[in-house]
């Protein structure tokens, strides 16, 4: 693939830049030269463990250059699609309450209410998987910022939000509506950020479910990378497979 030719990046975090641990090797060395040759750098991620601001920390962390408005989140989706709605809501997952909370939005604690958000949450629990039931039981609309059966965590594959979502949709019978990639809400976050046309931007993912979905979803270019969650092309095929960002060639 000819990656001259693009002049949007958008780079998927978790098993695409890094391992939550570790930076890749050799993901320094391509972002800053697509910096160097001025190239609209965009990290997207359905990861909520941390709010937007706290993973642009983390980006820094790495000695990323990074601005906030590089970085698309479900938070930021969420904050958009919630702050024209009338009602409580309850959300488990501390990056998501940080991003409403700045957004001026309300979360409620206390049943009945009438939206549920679910994102990644470590601390959730059979009590609170009881709570969101009861939620659903009692009428509340059902919310997930990621539905991804894992999270890469160093060398680890570790349970994704997928997982908490999974369980209380069965529990409620319920199905979630996404707000995180794949959906149409995260693809009209993503248009509102790219500054190239169609045929000029490039997805670079580890998941095929999620990023190069997403990406074809768009009409852009998009590249699977081996060093996270899918290591083989199936139904879903990128226009290219590297082995990781380092192997970008400008």
């Amino acid at each position: 693939m000819n990656f001259r030719k693009f002049n949007t990046f958008i780079f998927d975090l978790d098993g695409t830049v890094w391992n939550w641990v570790h930076l890749f090797p050799g993901v320094d060395r391509v972002l800053n030269r697509l910096r160097k040759e001025d190239k609209q750098v965009i990290f997207l991620t359905n990861n909520t463990l941390f709010s937007r601001k706290g993973l642009l920390q983390k980006i820094h962390y790495f000695g990323l250059e990074a601005k906030l408005d590089e970085v698309i989140h479900p938070g930021l989706v969420a904050c958009e699609f919630f702050k024209e709605k009338r009602g409580k809501l309850m959300v488990f997952s501390d990056g998501l309450k940080e991003d409403l909370k700045e957004a001026g939005i309300k979360v409620s604690h206390r049943l009945p209410v009438k939206y549920l958000l679910i994102g990644h949450d470590p601390k959730f629990d059979y009590k609170e998987l009881t709570v969101a039931t009861e939620a659903l039981n009692k009428g509340a609309e059902f919310y997930s910022a990621a539905t991804g059966r894992f999270f890469v965590w160093g060398n680890q594959m570790i349970p994704g939000t997928g997982a908490i979502v999974e369980v209380i949709e069965y529990e409620s019978g319920k199905k979630s509506i996404l707000l995180g990639k794949p959906s149409s809400f995260m693809n009209e976050m993503i248009k509102l950020f790219v500054e190239s046309p169609r045929n000029k931007t490039v997805l670079i993912g580890d998941e095929l479910l999620t990023d190069i979905i997403t990406g074809k979803q768009l009409g852009y270019s998009t590249v699977l990378v081996k060093t996270g969650v899918d290591k083989k092309v199936g139904k879903i095929k990128p226009n290219a497979v590297l082995n990781s960002i380092a192997d970008i060639k400008l």
